[in-house]
């Protein structure tokens, strides 16, 4: 009897070890392989649990974002939402992605379900290998009321105060930094109940990248304020794609740029309308890498105008932070506009800039009345 039991108690623990094996291997092109080394292909930024709406509507897509291991030997890559129709996504370097092997997936809030949702991202390789990564992502109901103040050393996870729009995000001891250079690395603050408003941001350039990608022109840092997410169609007719990439209609942008190819000279402080790639430049700065400034920027309503199209004051000033702020702004703008958006939320912008975002304030600001 205790040689029937032992044989018993040996047949359960080998069976055990069976089914551990099982799970940890993965069955490609007929041949088992580790199922770890396989789906480390993939490889989701920001964590693979995840929330979105906790801090209201700042855009109508959720992005999903991280990159592939050895894109070359890529032939597909597709995400599913709670066992929806698989979405194809794009890995190939273009605008909002970087580099081959990164992805962004734009995923519509509106087919969360509140609560839980799964999300499930598959690679499929040459060489037989099926990776896959799942992502659990909670959709909450939430708002970002004004003001708003971050201290970043008080801040575990940026998401809990923002939205990862495009990039790669971490903290280091300046505030919030790119893990990455490359085409508008996004982060967004605030939701799109936002309309006026004054931003104050402690920025410390790091380094600009010495070349940028065909289609982005000279390096850029700063604030673009209504932001309300990348679109298709619109006024320009931007095409179909995953990720979006139509950046209009917008509030305006206002930013540090840089001539392409002389990143070592002065950046131009720029203001860029929210409506057409028009933009107005109000004399350079020098930056210095390394040292801490403070950027301010604001956007006002003003009453219409005669043919109803919206009115907004911007203005912008940058100073070093360890000098008094200057009394006057850099420059103001009025934008006459029938198209750019008169709400939304802050992107912060680092464009082929590797720089940091410290301690940041928004207040609100009081819309300007009509004159009697």
């Amino acid at each position: 009897m205790r040689r029937l039991r032992q044989r018993t108690k040996l047949v359960v623990v080998l069976s055990a070890a069976v089914a551990l094996a099982a799970v940890t291997l993965l069955e490609v092109g007929g041949r088992l392989s580790p199922a770890g080394a396989a789906h480390a292909r993939i490889q989701i930024w920001h964590g693979t649990e995840q929330k979105v709406g906790h801090l209201g509507d700042g855009q109508d897509d959720f992005n999903l974002i991280g990159h592939v291991e050895e894109p070359d030997k890529l032939l597909s890559l597709q995400y599913a939402l709670n066992d929806s129709i698989p979405v194809e996504l794009n890995f190939r370097s273009y605008r909002r992605l970087a580099m081959h092997g990164y992805f962004n997936a734009d995923i519509p809030i509106a087919a969360l379900a509140p609560g839980a949702n799964t999300i499930e991202v598959n690679g499929r390789f040459v060489d037989g290998i099926v990776a896959r990564q799942v992502v659990s992502l909670t959709r909450l109901a939430g708002s970002s009321p004004l003001p708003l103040r971050i201290d970043w050393s008080e801040v575990a996870d940026p998401q809990d105060v923002g939205q990862y729009v495009d990039g790669r995000w971490r903290l280091d001891e300046h505030g919030l930094r790119p893990g990455h250079v490359g085409y508008d690395l996004l982060f967004l603050l605030g939701d799109r109940t936002w309309q006026d408003y004054q931003i104050t941001v402690v920025v410390t350039v790091h380094d600009v990248a010495a070349e940028t990608s065909p289609l982005s022109g000279g390096n850029g840092l700063g604030v673009i304020m209504r932001f309300g997410g990348h679109v298709i169609g619109g006024p320009r007719r931007f095409p179909v794609a995953q990720p979006k990439w139509g950046y209009l209609p917008m509030g305006a942008t206002a930013w540090l740029r840089w001539r392409r190819g002389d990143t070592a000279g002065p950046a131009v402080k720029q203001f860029l309308r929210g409506d057409s790639n028009e933009k107005t430049n109000y004399g350079s700065v020098d930056v210095r890498k390394g040292e801490p400034y403070l950027l301010k920027a604001l956007c006002q309503t003003l009453p219409d105008d005669a043919e109803g199209r919206g009115v907004t004051r911007y203005a912008f000033k940058l100073w070093h932070a360890g000098t008094v702020e200057p009394s006057s702004w850099d420059w103001e703008h009025v934008q006459v506009s029938e198209h750019a958006l008169r709400r939304g939320g802050i992107a912060l912008v680092a464009h082929h800039v590797d720089a940091s975002f410290g301690d940041i304030s928004v207040v609100p600001l009081p819309a300007v009345p009509p004159q009697s």
